[in-house]
């Protein structure tokens, strides 16, 4: 069954719902709309969308970070910016939010981020049903002040539900990052996740594996945790790309919880592994765009 996009909301007499049209304009100054989605939780997901995007800020991108998983966001958690104050200035007839941004002390093109969890505590749960979660999201996608973006970059919920349905069918995707790690349960849920931007007509999809191998500290050996090749393998099945592998690094747990992403620990195995990934994707992304 192949689901599709429907047509703006446009009642004779009232016209295109405001919200949206704002939607529309906004999303003509990205560059590129870029989802990172999983089949499954606890593959890293968020760790992959907060480093592609330090990576593309520390090759001097702008970037926009959106955390869309409304009931689980840790976005602003990962880039330090969950303390960050949200302001909003009033734009024609609406208010629009400033998205609050992290530069690492100028290591980076500064990374402008909107996120359920800069707005309630973190101890909170958000108990809402699915018309107020998109309502929600579309607010964060029409309501900011995102300005001009060469990436924005939309961190999704894990699974292929109605988070990602009302993205997807408000935006204009130019890509798809599904990430995986190298097990076999894990794999039976990404593939779904490929098979949904597919069914969705997003050009360009490819698979990144996270928690590839552990390089034991102790010896030196490298570790196959949780198998091998199996995001290679998901790739050559699904027919898309595969960007790379990602090992597990020690260190990744202490910069998620200091906010700084992995990728700017420059003497890391998984700071190498990220900027390759995001060298390979912009590389990708530009030839598709001559080509198109």
């Amino acid at each position: 069954m192949t689901i599709k996009t429907p047509p703006s909301f446009n009642v004779p007499g009232l016209g295109v719902d405001p919200l949206t049209q704002r939607i529309k304009e906004k999303e003509k100054k990205w560059k590129y709309k870029i989802a990172v989605l999983s089949g499954k939780g606890g593959v890293g997901k968020s760790t992959v969308a907060v480093n592609l995007a330090a990576a593309l800020a520390k090759l001097g991108y702008f970037v926009g970070v959106l955390d869309a998983d409304v009931h689980g966001p840790n976005i602003a958690k990962m880039l330090g910016v969950e303390k960050a104050e949200i302001l909003a200035e009033k734009v024609d007839d609406h208010f629009e939010m400033i998205p609050p941004t992290a530069d690492f002390m100028g290591q980076v093109t500064p990374i402008k981020v909107m996120s359920m969890g800069m707005m309630v505590p973190e101890d909170q749960p958000i108990i809402w049903r699915g018309a107020l979660v998109t309502k929600a999201l579309k607010q964060l996608l029409g309501d900011v002040k995102w300005g001009e973006l060469d990436f924005m970059i939309i961190d999704f919920p894990p699974g292929t539900g109605d988070q990602i349905l009302t993205v997807v069918q408000t935006i204009q995707l130019d890509a798809a990052i599904v990430v995986t790690t190298p097990q076999e349960v894990a794999l039976l849920d990404t593939g779904k996740a490929v098979n949904m931007m597919k069914q969705m007509e997003v050009p360009y999809i490819a698979v990144v594996e996270n928690m590839s191998y552990l390089i034991c500290p102790h010896c030196g050996n490298k570790i196959d945790l949780f198998g091998e090749g199996g995001g290679e393998k998901l790739a050559q099945k699904e027919g898309v790309d595969f960007l790379g592998k990602v090992p597990i690094d020690l260190k990744a747990r202490e910069a998620s919880d200091l906010g700084i992403p992995i990728v700017l620990y420059e003497d890391t195995l998984a700071a190498k592994a990220f900027m390759e990934i995001t060298q390979r994707f912009v590389k990708k992304l530009e030839e598709m765009k001559k080509e198109g």
